[in-house]
This record gives C-alpha cells, sequence and structure tokens, in this order.
C-alpha cells in the first residue's frame, strides 16, 4: 500500500470485529487493509476503548507507509441523530444561524453538548413557498472526542470523520437516480438506509448482526465460535440452522421498511430502483432472498472489482471504508 493515490483519502472504519482502511482508485482495484479489532475495544458498532484501538493501529502501521496519508474515518449511524427540516430560501451567510436555531428545535439534546452539521439536499415547492429541504446531522461531543482521540493517538492525520451511511451512499450510488436501499450487516448491528437519488432520506440501526448467526451455529453444532464461523461464511451448514436468526432480520427490515413508507412521501408506493447488500455477514446464507421477498426487487451485492460468479465476504465488507476515502468535504 505504498503507492497511494493523491486524489483520494485514506477512508478509516472501525467495526465490531475488524476494522478496515482503503483507497478508492479510479477506474482500477482500490487498496485495502483489514485488521482485527481489539477484543472489547468497539461495542455495538460504536467505539469504547479509545487507548486500545490507538494503541493497536500505532503498532501495526508503523511498518505499513501509512501515516502520512489524510485520513477520513466514519461514525457509525446508530451514533448519529439525523432531522430533515426545511427553511425558507436564505443568503448563504444567513443560513447557518437559521439552522442552528432550527436544531435546537429538533435534536433530543442540547446543542451545545453536540457538533452539528447539514446537507442542503433539494428544492420543494409547498404552502409556504419554495423551501430548502436540508439534512441535518448531530452528534455528541463525547463520542466525537473518543473518535479523534483513537485515530490521533495512533499517529494518523485525521483531517474529517464521516457519517456511515453517507459514505456508503458516495461509494455505491454515485450519480443513481431513484430510491435505493442500501442494508449494511456487520458483526453486532445492521444498517439500514433509504436513499432518494443520491440524497440520504432515512437510516435506522438494529441489534442484530453476523455475530448472533454465529453463535446459533456453534449452540447447534457443538463447534467453537471459530469453526462455527468458518461454516457460516462457507455455508456448510443444514437447513434450518439460522431460520430464528432470518427471521429476526427480516422483522427488523419490514419495520423499517414500514416506518419509511409511513413517514416519507417519496418512498410510499414503496418501489425501489435498486436494493444493495453490503458487510460482512450479508453474504450469510438465505439473506438476499429473504430481503429480495420483502423488497420486491432483486437484490445486489455491493462489492468491488469483482470478476468472481459468486460475491465474496472478504471484499463486500469494505464499502464504508472505500465511500469515507472518496471524501471531497462538504
Amino acid at each position: 500500500m505504498a503507492a497511494l493515490s493523491k486524489q483520494y483519502k485514506l477512508g478509516l472504519d472501525i467495526g465490531s470485529s475488524s476494522i478496515k482502511l482503503c483507497v478508492p482508485h479510479r477506474g482500477g482495484k482500490p487498496l485495502v487493509l483489514r485488521l482485527p479489532t481489539p477484543q472489547g475495544a468497539v461495542n455495538k458498532g460504536v467505539l469504547q476503548n479509545a487507548e486500545a484501538v490507538a494503541d493497536f493501529l500505532r503498532q501495526q502501521l508503523r511498518n505499513k507507509q501509512l501515516v502520512n496519508n489524510q485520513v477520513v474515518s466514519t461514525l457509525p449511524a446508530s451514533t448519529l441523530v439525523l432531522r430533515h427540516i426545511q427553511l425558507p430560501r436564505l443568503k448563504a451567510k444567513d443560513l447557518p444561524e437559521a439552522i442552528h436555531w432550527e436544531a435546537k428545535r429538533v435534536l433530543p439534546f442540547p446543542l451545545e453538548e453536540a457538533q452539528l452539521d447539514w446537507l442542503v439536499q433539494d428544492t420543494v415547492i409547498s404552502e409556504e413557498g419554495e423551501m430548502q429541504d436540508i439534512l441535518l446531522v448531530a452528534v455528541r461531543d463525547s463520542l466525537i472526542d473518543r473518535y479523534v482521540q483513537a485515530i490521533n493517538d495512533a499517529g494518523l492525520k485525521l483531517v474529517a470523520l464521516d457519517v456511515a451511511p453517507l459514505a456508503l451512499g458516495r461509494w455505491l450510488l454515485k450519480s443513481a437516480e431513484g430510491a435505493s436501499l442500501i442494508i449494511d450487516i456487520g458483526a453486532e448491528t445492521t444498517q439500514i438506509h433509504f436513499f432518494n437519488d443520491t440524497h440520504l432520506i432515512f437510516s435506522r440501526s438494529v441489534s442484530v448482526g453476523g455475530v448472533e448467526a454465529t453463535r446459533a451455529i456453534a449452540s447447534v453444532s457443538g463447534q467453537s465460535y471459530a469453526e462455527a464461523e468458518a461454516i457460516k461464511i462457507k455455508g456448510e451448514y443444514p437447513e434450518g440452522w439460522l431460520d430464528s436468526w432470518i427471521r429476526e432480520l427480516g422483522r427488523e427490515i419490514e419495520r423499517s421498511l414500514e416506518y419509511y413508507r409511513t413517514n416519507f412521501e417519496q418512498g410510499a408506493d414503496g418501489q425501489y430502483q435498486r436494493v444493495y447488500l453490503s458487510g460482512g455477514a450479508a453474504l450469510t446464507r438465505g439473506v438476499n432472498s429473504m430481503i429480495r421477498q420483502i423488497a420486491g426487487v432483486e437484490v445486489g451485492f455491493a462489492e468491488f472489482s469483482s470478476k468472481d460468479r459468486t460475491p465474496r465476504q472478504d471484499k463486500i465488507m469494505y464499502n464504508v471504508a472505500l465511500g469515507a476515502g472518496m471524501w471531497e468535504g462538504k
């Protein structure tokens, strides 16, 4: 990973089971690196022990010529508060003050305890006239401090903290049109993201992930966790062993779809142009057919530069970090 693209950043995704570092490459194969997350350092996808991650990354990356690269790391969807607001069209200099006043009204915690960012997405016509549709993104300061500490203490040059669902959309959707659904199934959580064109509309995090599937296989088979994980990845287990896990995941996805249809006008008809699966646990046998039945469209696997006939578990897990690497600012 010595010859890194100057055009893109080094994307960093600190997950429950693995840490992914990626540099996208326009028209070519991206550079990727996966490291095991220190045990107990991340829980339900959220960084808990900044010192452990910093020490681990500093040791692992010492000889990989990465310390001089600008880093964009992602915050998991479960840590975010997303709110849509509408404001009259304002001059650029007047917009921040108006957004902060509206944020104080809609956020569940004091604005003084959080970092606020926003994206102006569309212009809409309402009874009140021409309005700007704005997505607010808020994260508590204490959480941001944890990620900043881990990355800076590792000797990396942090230039931005990105938002995981926006990173996924940036990498997977690019110039897509219409409604898209991205389901990112990780080790301990599943993130369900709804987009209209390339705009994030709604995101939900649920506590169902691949670890539970592996434990179910270990319990039934009497194998160790590591052996059960290998069985899960290969799909070499009898029908029925993961029925309960599949049903639980399906219920959570259905609830998310129903909320989206109820609360967001553009999703009322439930029609999607595309559904992408991402994350290491997305390849668990039976997941794609279950989601196809629920969503009503064919499911695609979001992996990079693959000519394999079947999706590969070692490629589908890098999408968040690859999207972070494409970050160019607002």
